[in-house]
C-alpha cells in the first residue's frame, strides 16, 4: 500500500469514526425527543381526565349540598326505584308532581346525555351498587381494589370499542351527605364508597403526536444529513491539504537530495583538484630537481653510456 492508499485509509476511518458518532447522538437525541413526546401526549391525556373527575366531582358535591334535586318526572328521568327515603315524590301546591334526584342519579344522568365533544366519558361505580346499571367492569374492579389497599388513583391505557383510551378513576369517599342514602348499607363516613372515573379518548391525540413525530424525524433527518455533508466536504478538504503538504514534502526532500548529490559532486571535484595540485607540485619539483642534477659537473659524462 503506498503513502497515497495509506493516507485515505486513515482519514477515511477516522471520518467514519465520527460519522458514527454524530448518527448516534442523533439518533440518541430523537428517541428521547419522541419519549418525551409520549410522554407529553399521556400528560395532556391526565390533565383532561382529571379536569373531567373533578368538574363531575364538583357537580356531585353541588348536587349534595342540597340533598338532592327535585325535578319533573319524564320516560327518561323516572323516580328513582333505588331510592328509599321519605319525601322521595312530592306534589307542588300546583299540583305539579317533582322527583327527588340523589347525587349519584343526577351525576350518572349527566355523564350519559351530555358528554363533551371530544368523546370523552365518564362513569360512577361501585363494589356494591345500589344500581345495577353501575356495576363495574374488570378493570374498575381492578381500579376500585386499589382504592381499599390506599391508593388514591388508578390509570391504565386501555381500548373501548377498538380505540384507545386513557381510562382513570378517583375513589369517592363517604361524607354526610352520602349516609342519606347508603347508610343502610352500613357505610360510615371516611369510607371508600365507590369511584368516579374518565375515559379520554386517544385517537385524536395520537394522531397529533404522529403528525409532529414526523415532523421531528424530518427535521433530525434533515440535520444528520447537513451534518453527514459538512463531514463529507471536511473529508475531501482535509484530503487536499495533507495531499498537498505531503507533495510539498516530497519536493523539499527532492532538493534536499540534489543538494546532497552536489555537494558531494562539489567535494569530490574539490578533492580531484586538490590531487591533480598536488600531483603538479610533485611533476615540478621532480622537474626541478632533475635539472639540478643535470648541472652538476661530469654528471654528463656520467650520465652517457
Amino acid at each position: 500500500m503506498d503513502n497515497s492508499e495509506h493516507l485515505h485509509v486513515s482519514w477515511g476511518q477516522r471520518y467514519a469514526l465520527v460519522a458514527l458518532i454524530w448518527t448516534g447522538l442523533i439518533g440518541g437525541s430523537l428517541l428521547w425527543s419522541l419519549s418525551e413526546e409520549r410522554k407529553i401526549v399521556l400528560e395532556m391525556a391526565t390533565v383532561t381526565a382529571h379536569a373531567n373527575i373533578q368538574k363531575d366531582i364538583g357537580f356531585r358535591k353541588w348536587v349534595n349540598s342540597h340533598g338532592g334535586v327535585y325535578v319533573s318526572p319524564t320516560a327518561h328521568t323516572p323516580p328513582n326505584p333505588y331510592l328509599n327515603v321519605p319525601e322521595r315524590d312530592v306534589v307542588t301546591t300546583t299540583g305539579k308532581a317533582l322527583t327527588l334526584m340523589n347525587p349519584a342519579y343526577v351525576l350518572r344522568e349527566m355523564q350519559t346525555d351530555f358528554p363533551d365533544d371530544y368523546g370523552t366519558k365518564s362513569r360512577i361505580t361501585s363494589l356494591n351498587p345500589l344500581n345495577p346499571g353501575n356495576a363495574p367492569d374488570a378493570w374498575e374492579v381492578k381500579a376500585l381494589k386499589s382504592f381499599e389497599q390506599g391508593n388514591k388513583e388508578f390509570s391504565e391505557i386501555q381500548e373501548i370499542d377498538g380505540q384507545p383510551y386513557l381510562r382513570m378513576m378517583e375513589p369517592f369517599v363517604v361524607d354526610q351527605g352520602c349516609l342519606k342514602c347508603h347508610a343502610h348499607q352500613g357505610y360510615k363516613i371516611g369510607d371508600i364508597r365507590g369511584g368516579i372515573g374518565s375515559s379520554v379518548p386517544l385517537k385524536l391525540i395520537f394522531s397529533h403526536r404522529d403528525e409532529h413525530s414526523w415532523t421531528m424525524l424530518s427535521s433530525y433527518g434533515a440535520i444528520w444529513l447537513i451534518g453527514l455533508a459538512a463531514l463529507g466536504i471536511s473529508y475531501r478538504r482535509d484530503l487536499r491539504m495533507a495531499a498537498a503538504r505531503r507533495h510539498a514534502r516530497e519536493k523539499l526532500l527532492q532538493q534536499l537530495d540534489e543538494l546532497l548529490r552536489f555537494q558531494k559532486l562539489t567535494v569530490g571535484r574539490e578533492l580531484r583538484m586538490k590531487e591533480l595540485a598536488d600531483e603538479n607540485a610533485e611533476l615540478h619539483n621532480r622537474i626541478a630537481a632533475g635539472n639540478i642534477l643535470g648541472n652538476i659537473p661530469g654528471n654528463t659524462d656520467r650520465a652517457r653510456p
